[in-house]
């Protein structure tokens, strides 16, 4: 069978970069390459032309959307990286993608060890399967909008029930009633009948009277908003015979016009299948660690990357809880993830949180975790998708130290800050990386440790914020002093803290000679001031980048952590 060719915009910067994407792409069988100069030629081609892929250095003037929104791409945003010029050997590009399509995003990053052609071999596999994804997902709406259409258009009223309660109606069963989406919707089905003696008759009639498929059947009058009697056939049955907690569904036929009804059920429980199956299969195959879990914790979905990251296959942890497969009995994690568990939403909701936890094999990781609520029609908590990234990074050379990981370990080594405060400022520096604050992009800087020494090379740049404070309002343990931050890192500068969390200064600027700092090619002058400050102290750095929200961690001068939010 022919392959199918993908079709690459490449924006040509000049660069040795550009030049490799160019080569390599040209001269790989299913891929054809135009080279664009500027963001308008790109926009004026892509109005003409519907490529499939968009590859940008990510300092470019092009953006995601750029050109005809209504033509879905993928999106593939670079930057490149060399070693540092004191590094034996020659120096080797390795780059950091940042992957965009209309459903998700992703961050990638190759590794120095390969060589370009192997780089850009594992890029072309990667691109391939998320178009293959892409366009699954396309067809999976397609067939949503067309299920819906059904259901919404056909002839035949439909009710959706739970407790008694009408939840939505589809635009034949509004007409027949007489009455509104928002007037149906919240209502009690026993008000559709004249008074409560007939809805108690109608329900005994559909319980007695059973057809195939689990439908009871009545003829019932039911009175529209004015009052006005209907003589109809009422069908019931529930949503999920095995689950009768999903509700009901009610179909209402004029005496005179009951075409349709087997035919729309029928196709709507198919679907519905098929798009499940859709769903659980693209969930399979994610490069993250997806789990389900009920309110209480218990695990209901595991798929392929949690097998492989914590080494249990699904049916080891089916039935048994998140903390108790992932987490220490007793540790912090596990205490962490109880109250994202228990929360009601506004702490779980919208942040990232860095937990360590445990694979079967008692070895610790650090993960990236974000938990997201599910909820039925009735507003009920019905479970917790919880999303997680490996961010460990660990080296296999160096065993496993008990109660902290192998990159925060040698990060804090040598200095007087405390895990404690590290973790409260790099959990603020993720969030307002993932969030901003108040939908605005936020580049901030924090410099913990030293502080003494760290002051003395750095001036105000302007009004401290939290000069002439008590001291209790100004640990960074108090959630008011961090949300505080929150606010003032719209602010230029950096913060100073010192190891036992006492926040010295806000929006400081720091002196330190940033001339022999070596940092990756991307990075502007908050990167390199605050590299250069933790060369001549023993403090740490963390960085907030305003352009994408990468958290990136400094010591002793060098990149020791990068996050993407």
């Amino acid at each position: 069978m022919k392959r199918e060719t993908k079709s690459i915009a490449l924006f040509d910067d000049g660069s040795r970069a550009s030049n490799a994407f160019r080569l390599h792409f040209q001269g790989s069988p299913g891929f054809s390459v135009t080279r664009v100069y500027s963001r308008e030629e790109l926009e004026h081609r892509m109005r003409k032309t519907g490529f499939d892929i968009i590859i940008s250095p990510a300092d470019s003037p092009v953006h995601a959307g750029a050109g005809d929104p209504e033509c879905p791409r993928i999106w593939l945003f670079w930057s490149a990286h060399a070693p540092q010029r004191n590094s034996p050997g020659p120096r080797k590009l390795s780059f950091r993608f940042e992957i965009e399509t209309p459903e998700t995003s992703l961050s990638y990053h190759s590794s120095p060890d390969e060589s370009l052609g192997e780089q850009f071999d594992s890029l072309k596999r990667l691109l391939i399967r998320i178009d293959a994804y892409h366009r699954e997902f396309s067809r999976f709406q397609a067939d949503t909008e067309i299920l819906q259409s059904i259901v919404e258009d056909t002839v035949t009223g439909i009710l959706y029930l739970l407790r008694n309660t009408i939840q939505w109606t589809n635009r034949e069963a509004q007409r027949i009633l007489g009455m509104s989406e928002g007037e149906l919707a919240g209502r009690a089905f026993s008000s559709l009948f004249a008074d409560d003696r007939a809805y108690r008759e109608g329900l005994t009639l559909l319980s007695r009277n059973r057809e195939s498929g689990g439908w009871g059947k009545s003829r019932c009058s039911l009175v529209r908003k004015s009052g006005e009697p209907v003589e109809c056939t009422l069908r019931m049955r529930r949503l999920n015979p095995m689950n009768p907690q999903k509700g009901h569904l009610v179909v209402i036929e004029d005496d005179h016009d009951r075409r349709y009804l087997e035919w729309a059920v029928s196709t709507y429980q198919e679907k519905m299948a098929k798009n499940e199956m859709k769903y659980l299969d693209i969930l399979q195959r994610m490069d993250q660690v997806i789990i389900r879990t009920d309110p209480d914790g218990v695990i209901t979905f595991w798929n392929n990357r949690a097998e492989t990251t914590f080494g249990y296959t699904a049916e080891e942890v089916s039935g048994k809880t998140i903390i108790s497969v992932t987490t220490d009995n007793g540790s912090r994690s596990a205490k962490d993830m109880t109250v994202l568990l228990h929360d009601p939403g506004s702490e779980r909701e919208n942040a990232l949180h860095i937990l360590e936890n445990r694979r079967k094999n008692a070895e610790h990781l650090w993960a990236a975790w974000s938990a997201l609520t599910c909820r039925d029609l009735s507003g009920t908590l019905a479970g917790i998708v919880w999303i997680g990234q490996d961010i460990s990074g660990g080296d296999p050379s160096i065993p496993p130290v008990p109660g902290t990981g192998h990159w925060k370990s040698r990060i804090l080594q040598g200095t007087d800050v405390l895990e404690e405060v590290f973790d409260l400022v790099f959990h603020a520096a993720i969030q307002l990386g993932r969030g901003g604050r108040e939908a605005k992009k936020i580049g901030t800087s924090f410099v913990i440790g030293d502080a003494a020494t760290v002051m003395v090379h750095s001036r105000q740049s302007s009004i401290n914020a939290f000069e002439g404070k008590d001291r209790s309002q100004r640990m960074i343990q108090d959630r008011g002093v961090i949300e505080n931050i929150k606010n003032l890192a719209l602010l230029d500068g950096a913060f100073v803290i010192d190891g036992s969390g006492f926040i010295h200064a806000s929006s400081r600027h720091l002196l330190a000679d940033i001339t022999d700092i070596e940092i990756p090619e991307g990075f502007g002058t908050r990167h390199a001031s605050v590299a250069a400050m933790t060369a001549i102290t023993r403090s740490i750095g963390i960085v907030v980048s305003e352009s994408g929200g990468t958290v990136t961690v400094f010591r002793e001068g060098r990149l020791e952590k990068q996050i993407e939010p």
